[in-house]
């Protein structure tokens, strides 16, 4: 393979090494790159044009996965390359093969600030920002974060909105969560150790939620009561159900005990938690208060109970036997 380094000459001899419109389309290509991937920035540094898998399907149809190589967990993955996705790549191999003057991304070599050491050269997909060799990680934040501050964004206090390259794995988590997209999935694409760092990274709009929830709810309904109890019911039938949701007319109240259900009280009604006065007996109420308060106010008679007066011609010695005598 050729190497970039002596590449390079021929681009600088025919134009400038780089221009607006290169910094430009780097901005745009390093940002769409990482959320249409939801790449690690390391992961997304180490990508080479070798990373770029083709493969045949059982019916002949051609398709393509982008291998990431091993970083935080120590384990490789792949990801397929949709319209998005390979749009980007396309875009960058491009730029990178006009910057050289080649036809192929030539191999460059690449610096590991994190260890300290450099990396194999590659053709490594991202090169020849502003000279031939593999950009460094703070140079991709640093020019990230000057597309947040030039956009203009702020957060709701009014503060700067910094972009991060790490949100750009948020923003790819939260859109296929929010398009239906399985978690196990997002978690498969993610390269996550668990589901509960996706629901992290992830967020669930309000709308999408009670969506779900509904279609859940709905499914677990189908699966229990079948395809019948999705139907609607017949006027016979609604009118049985709303006699079933009505109370009992008790007279002074209401009975709120469900219809058909056993009254422990046996239909003694007075101080049953499940009454529910009604209005239009108030008078009754009053009239049986002041019943009451009249009982406790008139003096005790245990000889002569209320409204039981003994006849005129009852004696009560003649009605009860000697006490020598036993009873008969």
């Amino acid at each position: 393979m050729e190497r970039c380094n002596s590449s390079r000459g021929k681009f600088a001899a025919s134009s400038k090494p780089w221009t607006q419109e290169t910094d430009s389309f780097w901005d745009w290509a390093l940002l769409e790159l990482l959320v249409q991937s939801g790449l690690r920035i390391e992961e997304a540094s180490d990508l080479t044009t070798l990373d770029i898998l083709k493969r045949k399907m059982p019916d002949g149809r051609i398709y393509y996965l982008l291998h990431v190589k091993p970083s935080k967990f120590d384990r490789a993955r792949v990801l397929p390359i949709g319209d998005g996705l390979g749009r980007v790549i396309t875009e960058i191999v491009r730029h990178v093969k006009r910057f050289h003057g080649t036809s192929h991304v030539p191999v460059c070599n690449h610096w590991n600030l994190a260890q300290k050491m450099p990396r194999p050269p590659a053709p490594y997909l991202i090169e020849a920002i502003r000279h031939p060799s593999a950009p460094g990680l703070q140079t991709i934040r640093t020019r990230i974060k000057a597309v947040s501050v030039g956009a203009g964004a702020r957060r709701a206090d009014g503060s700067p909105l910094i972009l991060l390259p790490h949100d750009c794995r948020r923003v790819f988590a939260s859109e296929h969560l929010n398009n239906k997209t399985p978690v196990h999935v997002i978690q498969a694409l993610l390269g996550h150790a668990s589901l509960d760092t996706v629901m992290i990274y992830a967020k669930l709009y309000p709308s999408q939620l009670i969506e779900e929830y509904r279609k859940t709810m709905r499914g677990l309904y189908n699966a229990h009561y079948g395809e019948a109890g999705l139907k609607n019911p017949t006027a016979d039938e609604w009118a049985a159900f709303a006699a079933s949701c009505n109370l009992r007319d008790m007279g002074t109240h209401l009975c709120a005990l469900p219809t058909g259900e056993h009254c422990p009280k046996g239909l003694l009604c007075l101080g049953c938690t499940h009454a529910q006065p009604k209005k239009s007996a108030v008078p009754v109420f009053r009239h049986m208060l002041a019943s009451i308060n009249a009982a406790f106010t008139s003096p005790e008679d245990t000889t002569n109970p209320p409204d039981r007066s003994p006849p005129a011609n009852w004696n009560s010695s003649a009605s009860r036997p000697p006490c020598n005598e036993p009873a008969n």
